[in-house]
């Protein structure tokens, strides 16, 4: 029989039976910390232009292979409460930002590695986050001094392919300057002339299979991975009318029987039918109408009278293409077969059905427009191959928007983060009391980003961090990581155009800071027992028994 063991009296006895309760700073925060640093473990490979992929399998079998952390950290089902929290700031920074999402993994994980050293030492935890909160603060402050270049002119296709070869290179290495060049050509094509109201949704992505990633091309437009249905292929000067309805002869909503008296009466209802579908068609081309999207069932005898009255007709099964495109075009999203005013009619420059690779593709080409909008052409030898290109793109568009509300760039390649260890390490032996170690601490967070960087790319570590340290000690402070082995393992960042937005930087170090803080601020974990319906029935005769029930 099954023997009750009693709970323990306390706050664990007023709980309901299942709930799970850990006090202490064993229980509760160093057993967190450690299931913190897992995490990082798994990102730190990730980190840098020579990161490793992952290979995720979500929870509905697809498959992701990348090295985005944002996307990893999406798809993985994390079951500890404070993993979770560290994946919550990782996900704020990428909505704030777009870029630094492994920065602020990486940060918040060594901060708090560290001060579970401090902590088994018998610092205080109160000393450990007031001096964590103090070198936030006095880094936050030495930041602006960094600053190595300020983008002028966000117009200019070359300063701007400069500025984001970097951000595009951390996920898409050896093609940085080729993507960047996409990048910064869609950025300035749908650039207002305001410019702080730049729309990322302007930019739209079509991956196509097959080719190389050279291959990829930059289309002034919309192009929609569909066939022209009927039989004309081209049209200069366009009139649209978009519907999100089926296009030929309305279907009944109820089952009904028709009869039929003689030959006549039969011969008289199809014709009304057809006479019907006529009629809708010839008044879209009484108005002018030469292109029909639509977002429906396409009939073949409204396809028919389409082709005799020259109409290009594209169908669109997705809403949000639908959407897309009557922004693109400044049509109007109808919902029933009807003459649209000239007000729902939207305009562009052609609309044309080409191949690219082995894919027939419509093209809705746009020539100086006020609505301007750029598709990126993917290409590629797999899917996944398309989706790491379109995580660095997407990237570098969130950090093209950033620029608009601060132009400020910091050196790259780890120079900013051994800048800043250098000058807190220095700082930190002046601040009286014991929070002076939560500040050497923090500074020695900060070189285990260039250390994870020349990890990553297979250099000698200690070597090269040792050069590098020296050089920003001499205040050489642009000085970072090089990739290639022939070098010594530094570069000067800034005249190499390895550059860090302002921004990026500020709110990650911030966030991971605020991170570190408030894990360390737990004292007690309670768990409630999980939902759900009974228990299967297996091989334990107590399967009914709650947990803390004992054979």
């Amino acid at each position: 029989m099954a023997t009750h063991v009693p709970m323990p009296p306390g706050l664990p006895q007023m709980l309901k039976a299942g709930m799970k309760y850990f006090s202490g700073i064993q229980e509760t925060l160093f057993s967190n910390i450690t299931a913190c640093k897992a995490l990082v473990r798994c990102l730190r490979t990730c980190y840098g232009p020579q990161g490793h992929n992952k290979l995720v399998i979500n929870h509905l079998g697809k498959t992701f292979h990348t090295s985005h952390a944002a996307t990893i950290l999406r798809e993985l089902e994390l079951e500890n409460p404070v993993a979770c929290l560290l994946r919550s700031a990782a996900e704020t920074q990428e909505e704030e930002t777009g870029d630094g999402t492994n920065f602020v993994i990486l940060l918040a994980g060594a901060l708090l590695e560290n001060a579970e050293k401090l902590l088994r030492s018998g610092l205080p935890v109160v000393h450990v986050q007031t001096g964590y909160e103090m070198a936030c603060k006095e880094a936050l402050r030495l930041l602006p001094s960094l600053v190595c270049h300020v983008l002028k002119n966000p117009r200019d296709v070359d300063e701007v392919r400069w500025v984001l070869q970097t951000i595009v290179g951390s996920k898409v290495f050896g093609h940085q300057k080729f993507l960047s060049k996409l990048v910064a050509k869609a950025c300035v094509l749908v650039m207002p002339p305001e410019r702080t109201t730049f729309n990322p949704d302007l930019i739209h992505f079509c991956k196509i299979p097959g080719g190389g990633i050279s291959d990829s091309c930059l289309v002034e437009g919309v192009v929609i991975c569909k066939e022209v249905e009927g039989t004309v292929k081209r049209v200069e000067r366009p009139r649209i009318a978009v519907f999100c309805c089926a296009f030929g002869p309305p279907g009944l909503e109820l089952k009904s029987t028709v009869i039929f008296e003689n030959a006549t009466d039969m011969k008289s209802y199809t014709k009304g039918e057809e006479r019907l579908v006529e009629q809708q068609v010839l008044g879209l081309a009484k108005a002018s109408i030469n292109v029909v999207v639509v977002g429906g069932k396409l009939d073949d005898l409204a396809l028919f009278y389409a082709n005799r009255y020259r109409i290009l007709v594209v169908q669109v099964t997705s809403r949000m293409e639908l959407q897309n495109l009557c922004m693109a075009v400044g049509a109007t999203l109808m919902l029933d077969i009807t003459v649209p005013s000239p007000e729902e009619i939207g305009h562009c420059r052609r609309v044309y059905m080409t191949e690219i690779g082995s894919t027939n593709v419509v093209i809705f080409n746009q020539d100086n427009t006020n609505r301007p909008v750029a598709t990126i052409v993917l290409r590629g030898a797999t899917s996944d191959m398309l989706d790491c290109l379109e995580e660095a793109i997407h990237d570098g568009i969130n950090v093209y928007k950033l620029l608009g509300k601060d132009g400020r760039l910091l050196p790259g390649a780890g120079a900013t983060e051994m800048a800043l260890s250098v000058r807190l390490n220095t700082l930190g032996m002046y601040f009286p009391g014991s929070e002076q170690y939560g500040v050497l601490e923090f500074s020695q967070a900060l070189k285990t980003l260039p250390a994870t960087l020349a990890e990553n790319s297979g250099l000698r570590v200690n070597e090269v961090m040792a050069k590098l340290e020296v050089q920003h000690q001499l205040g050489t402070q642009n000085t970072g990581i090089t990739v290639a082995l022939e070098e010594g393992g530094t570069i000067d960042a800034a005249k190499e155009g390895l550059l860090d937005p302002f921004l990026v930087k500020q709110r990650g170090i911030t966030l991971a800071t605020q991170m570190a803080v408030t894990l360390l601020g737990v004292s007690e974990v309670m768990v409630a027992k999980k939902s759900g319906g009974p228990k299967f029935r297996g091989e334990n005769p107590n399967w009914d028994q709650e947990p803390d029930a004992l054979d």
